[in-house]
């Protein structure tokens, strides 16, 4: 069974909004920050070059190992109040027949879940009896593990993400994406995606579904780092926080 086949039944089961096409940014040309220079001063010429500062944000160590995440990604260039992270998840309905999450859909005659991990439909809440790991956004990092895995100051810093999933031997496919975000980037109001990374397995965590991961340190890290989360990532999140905005 594809994974990819899987994802497109999961946007079939509920259709995502239109997105909007972000404006293209161009770096002021030299011309441009003298011009600026001469007319309003050095405050507004900083304050252009910092809007068109480029950010980077990248995998610096760890990764999956057996049923353990544990990788950390560093972030420049990127004014915001923090970093947070948003994980996902799906999977084929748990042996027990028990449902996880209020997201479902029926995929080759399977009954597929879904929910935001560390969320308010998610098993830590539903099951262990947790508080959502933040009141109102689709955070996985609770207050006490910001403190403990982000550093931040003004525009870059570091966000660890720790992860072992037990429970994905209830399940025949266990598919999870997470996504590291900027929060009030800007001060826009908006958190923003700066990368996400796919991992999970099937044969009840026998078999990882990453077969070559993204390097990390000069080694397979097991997940698979991509610029921008997929459709079935926003679908899941759209579900479970519909007011939740980000860019």
């Amino acid at each position: 069974m594809e994974r990819a086949q899987i994802e497109q039944a999961a946007l079939e089961a509920e259709p995502l909004a239109p997105e909007v096409t972000p404006a293209v940014t161009v770096a002021p040309t030299v011309e441009q920050v003298l011009a600026l220079q001469r007319s309003a001063g050095n405050a507004a010429t900083t304050a252009l070059i910092g809007q068109n500062f480029k950010s980077k944000t990248k995998g610096t160590s760890g990764g999956l190992s057996g049923l353990t995440l544990d990788v950390t990604f560093t972030v420049s260039g990127t004014p915001a109040d923090g970093l947070q992270v948003i994980q996902t998840f799906m999977g084929t309905r748990r042996d027990d027949k028990v449902q996880v999450g209020t997201y479902s859909w029926i995929y080759k005659k399977r009954r597929w879940d879904a929910f935001v991990d560390g969320g308010k439909n998610s098993p830590f809440v539903t099951m262990s009896g947790e508080d959502p790991a933040h009141p109102t956004n689709p955070y996985y990092l609770t207050a006490d593990e910001v403190t403990n895995q982000v550093t931040w100051d003004k525009d870059h810093g570091t966000v660890r993400i720790f992860d072992l999933p037990g429970a994905v031997a209830l399940h025949d496919a266990a598919h999870f994406e997470t996504a590291i975000v900027a929060v009030n980037c800007k001060a826009t109001g908006r958190d923003k995606v700066l990368k996400v990374f796919k991992w999970g397995w099937t044969e009840k965590g026998g078999k990882p579904d990453i077969k070559k991961g993204t390097e990390i340190d000069g080694a397979d890290s097991g997940i698979k780092v991509l610029s921008k989360p997929s459709p079935e990532w926003r679908n899941i999140v759209k579900h479970d926080y519909p007011k939740y905005r980000y860019d």
